[in-house]
């Protein structure tokens, strides 16, 4: 009734199969069992996770399924009358098949290699993960599953994470890409540098922080237009807004959007919208020619459309231009065919001119692009004279026409392959 989205879920609809056994014939059943194995590991592997799997996937399936217990949980607070009454029982319910499943193995040798997700142990090479807080909560979770005497007891504990982490793929995950299907991908392998690894614009740094720390804390806030020289830190200054502390405990997610899905901006409002959390929308490198209709969508989403945009979400944006639109002379000159001229020039200004704060990201100075590649070199653990260094980094600056943070981190990856 309330989850039940959880016996569509491909694992656990097999887990169903394979406890027809008296049914099925053990030819049958024996390449069920092993591929939920292989399912459950490839999982664990991805997110690396350890421990028993059995419990720690259903207590992952369970905190990022939609459902109406979760959003109540999430919204306020622990759900009282009927769904109180109802939702224990169904949760015991489900629980059971994965304690079937489990005593199904135990119960035959031929399955001794299928004990191992008890006690499974991750090879270490993934490159993305769950957030350490929110896999330590969920751990947490599947232990109370695992122990718990009575449907309450499991309850409290599913109800405990729906309210300090919410529900959903939001409760897991702090970034998602937007599909051709129309779904929200989640984002694992994020880059987890902060917002203080980026070396200069330090004014830049601390207006993009306070809008955001405004917005986190429910105040009003600006969307943002982070625009200027190509390898400045703009788009890296956004994303590293999710590493900041205390940004996503606080409910602080990012979902990126790019140009050619502006269209489907209604649709993922709708998915958001009433939530509790504080959505970034991120689009990155915006930008459109005279012919290019589809900032439209996005103006009526910033300011001007018939369903206002969310309180929660805000938009961030980075382009090369100010303007965004492409100009051109021609559009400036009296004489143009256009019998309003000057309506056509604030039709271009206008996209820009809705976003509250703009950030501009220039070219640094030469003291400044030395500081970023003396900074980068020692995060990268290279060493090098520093006489040369200065030299060769001067020289690589005007072959490849950029003082930027870019330009730096190319540099010293370079003199690393020399090396």
């Amino acid at each position: 009734m309330f989850f039940r989205n959880m016996p569509e879920h491909s694992t656990f609809a097999r887990m169903k199969k394979a406890l027809l056994s008296p049914v099925l014939a053990k030819n049958e059943v024996i390449p069920q069992l092993y591929g939920i194995a292989s399912d459950m590991a490839a999982e664990a592997e991805r997110l690396s996770l350890s421990g028993d799997l059995w419990e720690i996937l259903f207590a992952m399936w369970i905190a990022q399924d939609e459902n109406t217990v979760g959003h109540v949980s999430e919204l306020a607070s622990a759900p009282t009358g009927t769904i109180s009454g109802i939702a224990p029982s169904e949760l015991w319910s489900l629980h059971k098949t994965i304690a079937a499943t489990r005593k199904l193995i135990d119960k035959d040798g031929i399955y001794e290699n299928l004990r191992q997700m008890k006690k499974f142990v991750p090879s270490g090479n993934a490159k993305g993960g769950l957030d350490p807080d929110t896999k330590r909560a969920l751990m947490e979770m599947a232990g109370s599953f695992s122990s718990a005497k009575t449907p309450d007891d499991m309850y409290n504990a599913l109800i405990n994470f729906y309210t300090s982490h919410g529900s959903g793929p939001y409760a897991l995950y702090r970034a998602f890409r937007w599909s051709s299907e129309k779904s929200l991908i989640p984002v694992v392998d994020l880059d987890r540098h902060p917002l203080s690894s980026l070396i200069g614009y330090e004014s830049q740094k601390a207006d993009l922080l306070a809008n955001t720390e405004a917005f986190v804390r429910g105040n009003p806030a600006n969307n943002v237009l982070l625009f200027g020289d190509s390898g400045t830190g703009k788009s890296s200054s956004v994303r590293a807004l999710l590493n900041e502390p205390g940004f996503a405990v606080r409910g602080l997610r990012m979902i990126e959007l790019r140009k050619d899905q502006f269209a489907d901006i209604p649709d993922v409002l709708d998915m958001i919208r009433f939530r509790n959390y504080r959505f970034i929308i991120f689009m990155d490198d915006l930008s459109f020619e005279e012919f290019e209709v589809e900032y439209k969508h996005l103006k009526a989403l910033i300011e001007g459309g018939l369903e206002r945009k969310p309180d929660n979400t805000l938009i961030y944006a980075t382009s090369n231009r100010r303007n965004i639109i492409r100009e051109v002379w021609s559009d400036r000159k009296s004489s143009s065919d256009d019998v309003h001229g000057s309506d056509t020039m604030q039709e271009k200004l206008s996209l820009s001119d809705r976003f509250g704060l703009t950030i501009w990201y220039g070219s640094v100075g030469k003291d400044e692009y030395m500081r970023m590649v003396r900074s980068i070199a020692l995060e990268m653990g290279a060493a090098f004279d520093e006489d040369e260094l200065e030299r060769l980094a001067l020289r690589w600056e005007i072959e490849k026409g950029g003082v930027t943070g870019r330009a730096a981190r190319q540099f010293v990856q370079h003199m690393l392959l020399r090396e």
